[in-house]
């Protein structure tokens, strides 16, 4: 009895916790991380900047931060050169397959990050649904990062790409299940279940 009432117990804590998740768990991306990277001049040389980029997750609203429904990003950015390099956090710019774009990225701080050489940046961006958006009504299969990275005294675009991966119950639907046997289904026919945007 024992037993019984602490698997019932654990049940309900494990449904609390993933029902408190703060990320919308059907958005996972790949690759993880993105990789781009600036060309070295010459072929023995590392790239002067490479930078890695994951989607964290698509993220709920969170008051306490103040943190509205956005798309949060981490970023790392090494500078390999032997030049100082300056990355402007609100260069970035998130779009999907439809070149609609997300709000400016909340960073904090949003100060400019200089870089010397050997040294490496990190940091977290949110980027807000547009006004009157959401993951129900904005196609994010797939998504497009964009930043610009000043090395030296000239400034270079980068630029990722990401694909949503679906998780492995269910793919983008609609799905056809079979009806459970009798006496909970009858013969025949199947069950549709769509998939809600």
């Amino acid at each position: 009895m024992i037993r019984v009432a602490g698997a019932v117990v654990s049940v309900f804590i494990l449904l609390f916790i993933v029902g408190c998740s703060q990320y919308d768990q059907d958005y996972q991306y790949t690759p993880r991380p993105a990789t781009s990277e600036i060309p070295a001049t010459q072929p023995q040389d590392p790239p002067p900047i490479a930078t890695m980029a994951t989607v964290i997750g698509v993220r709920y609203d969170d008051d306490q931060d103040k943190i509205p429904p956005s798309v949060e990003i981490h970023l790392r950015i090494d500078n390999n050169g032997p030049w100082p390099a300056l990355f402007d956090p609100m260069s970035m710019e998130l779009s999907n397959m439809e070149l609609a774009r997300m709000g400016a990225p909340i960073v904090r701080p949003p100060a400019p990050i200089s870089l010397a050489p050997g040294q490496s940046a990190y940091l977290t961006a949110y980027f807000p649904f547009p006004p009157g958006q959401s993951q129900d009504t904005m196609d994010l299969n797939s998504l497009q990062l964009r930043w610009s990275v000043q090395l030296g005294n000239r400034p270079i675009g980068q630029q990722v790409y990401f694909t949503r991966v679906w998780p492995s119950y269910y793919g983008p639907g609609p799905y056809w299940y079979p009806p459970p046997p009798p006496p909970f289904g009858f013969y025949g026919g199947v069950v549709v279940v769509h998939r809600r945007w």
